[in-house]
């Protein structure tokens, strides 16, 4: 049987994401504040508008008439993110330290990246969804939600170029410096 030698890191991070996705099943608004409170405060500074935290429901935003609430978190942008790039990294990692190093650091560089995402999403809805669903005659949920599919994928697939090509090319260079 000859099994890669990054099999062992690929399953963990699947077990990861399995006990991650899990956790979400079982978590309320308090428990994704993580995500949740960055990007309602990078909306905040965006759009020049206050919230105000309603428990059990989520951030409210009176000016924007929109709630910020469990299904806007993007905990799976987050994990799909996570998995994207820990199977990345260890791809090209050479060591078991930095393969281990990996997971905590992904995990939190994936966070910051779907922070940035989220509030992106959100906005972009904000001031467009109203115009397009007069232009395109779909209701506002529809352009809603697409519009999250399409900007969700979007920087995950250019997240995954970016990432790719930046530490095929650190590798390389190492790999020219020991030589």
């Amino acid at each position: 049987m000859n099994i890669s030698k990054n099999s062992y890191y690929y399953i963990f991070g699947i077990f990861l994401f399995v006990l991650l996705k899990f956790g979400f099943k079982q978590s309320n608004l308090e428990d994704l504040s993580f995500l949740l409170k960055p990007t309602d405060l990078l909306l905040s500074a965006m759009t020049a508008s206050s919230s105000e935290y309603i428990e059990d429901i989520g951030y409210y935003h009176q000016k924007l008439d929109i709630i910020i609430d469990k299904s806007c978190a993007g905990f799976n942008l987050w994990t799909i993110l996570f998995l994207m790039l820990l199977y990345v990294f260890i791809q090209h990692s050479r060591t078991h330290l930095l393969k281990m190093i990996a997971f905590p650091l992904i995990l939190l560089f994936s966070l910051v990246i779907t922070v940035f995402v989220n509030t992106s999403r959100i906005f972009v809805s904000i001031i467009s969804q109203n115009t397009l669903s007069e232009m395109l005659h779909l209701e506002t949920h529809v352009i809603h939600e697409g519009l999250g599919i399409l900007i969700n994928l979007s920087f995950l697939i250019l997240t995954y170029l970016i990432t790719d090509t930046l530490i095929k090319k650190y590798m390389h260079n190492a790999q020219l410096t020991k030589s």
